[in-house]
């Protein structure tokens, strides 16, 4: 009760911090809720880090054929954590169609788990 009482004040300073506080310390969860229900934010996550580094590679990539290969060589060698950006790039497709797959799995199993059978079956 600590913790609340101390980001109590935060409630009455604006909207945003009003916002934060209803959301973050006051929201109820519900009971049934587990890891499972995070595949949702962090599919949204990796496809927001896929866009930022997929502009930053973008913005030094050459399509030619002849300077393709070299564009990509500068970037890994040359610019500054290029060759972590486009690591993070490559590894973060995979990581979203994981993710994505993870929560596509776990809304069919949700779905068929709490959903009454069918009245054909019921006989």
């Amino acid at each position: 009760m600590v913790f609340g009482q101390f980001f109590y004040k935060f409630r009455k300073t604006g909207f945003f911090y009003s916002l934060g506080y209803n959301m973050g310390i006051i929201y109820s969860a519900p009971s049934g809720l587990s890891y499972l229900w995070n595949f949702g934010s962090l599919a949204l996550l990796s496809l927001v880090i896929q866009l930022f580094t997929g502009i930053f590679l973008a913005m030094y990539y050459t399509a030619d054929i002849f300077l393709a290969f070299d564009s990509v060589e500068h970037i890994m060698r040359d610019i500054k954590l290029g060759w972590f950006v486009r690591y993070t790039h490559a590894n973060g497709a995979s990581m979203f169609f994981a993710v994505v797959y993870c929560h596509i799995f776990r809304g069919l199993y949700y779905c068929l788990l709490y959903t009454s059978p069918s009245p054909r079956d019921r006989g």
